[in-house]
């Protein structure tokens, strides 16, 4: 009976020393925060891969004493979620803003620009079908594609011309994602001689411009700064050029 009391006492005074310990230390902890001595920083609440986009539930905001807080470390939830991580961040790690794909940066990689939902699709042009070299990544175009058509037994074949797609945002110009020099000459002479074009398109849109660009031949309208309306536009055939 004597070492039941004794070891009761034992547990009793091991909890009691236990939960002193832990208000002191909470206590200290509260202390060092109201001096400023303590910042909140994200930090990953779990292992965050390569090129994901970091969600509310990735991340937490946890108290850091100053002296070990990155200088480059998100303060702030939203300077975090939405984004795409450049490297992998492990489960506790302070969330680096350099470690963060910045929105539509080239030095990123094409894949970081691309919007969900869409593809890169790359389409040969010429000086003509390019539009003289004038259009800039970040431009919106429409692409129009004209084939030959075959016709009923005994007919000739018919060329026509459709409005392939409409609106659809120019990501490159031969390997350059960022804007042509406007005032550099160098700059001018390599979009003119642009010899490939990528857009963002659906799936849905990059087959028949596939299909078009291997089969037929294809020419970029381009559209102004404010247009973004999409227009019903019947194709039209070659004899219907003449009345």
């Amino acid at each position: 009976m004597k070492n039941k009391i004794i070891l009761i006492l034992a547990i009793v005074t091991g909890l009691i020393a236990a939960a002193g310990i832990y208000l002191f230390l909470d206590h200290t902890k509260k202390t060092y925060a109201a001096s400023g001595d303590f910042i909140k920083v994200a930090v990953a609440s779990q292992l965050i891969p390569a090129k994901t986009q970091i969600t509310a539930q990735m991340i937490e905001l946890k108290d850091v004493p100053a002296k070990y807080v990155h200088e480059r470390a998100a303060v702030d939830t939203k300077e975090a979620v939405g984004k795409i991580t450049r490297s992998e961040i492990l489960p506790g790690e302070q969330v680096l803003r350099d470690r963060l794909a910045k929105d539509k940066e080239s030095g990123d990689g094409l894949a970081f620009q691309i919007p969900p939902g869409k593809r890169a699709v790359t389409v040969a042009v010429n000086e003509v079908s390019g539009l003289a070299g004038l259009v800039k990544p970040g431009d919106r175009v429409d692409v129009l594609g004209t084939f030959d058509l075959q016709g009923a037994v005994g007919q000739e074949k018919s060329s026509i011309t459709t409005l392939l797609i409409q609106n659809v945002d120019v990501l490159s110009i031969d390997q350059s994602t960022g804007p042509a020099g406007d005032s550099n000459q160098d700059g001018k002479k390599a979009a003119a001689s642009a010899r490939t074009i990528t857009l963002s398109v659906t799936p849905e849109q990059a087959q028949p411009l596939a299909l078009c660009s291997e089969k037929g031949t294809i020419r970029l309208a381009l559209r102004p700064v404010t247009d973004q309306e999409l227009i019903n536009l019947p194709s039209i055939r070659m004899n219907q050029l003449v009345h």
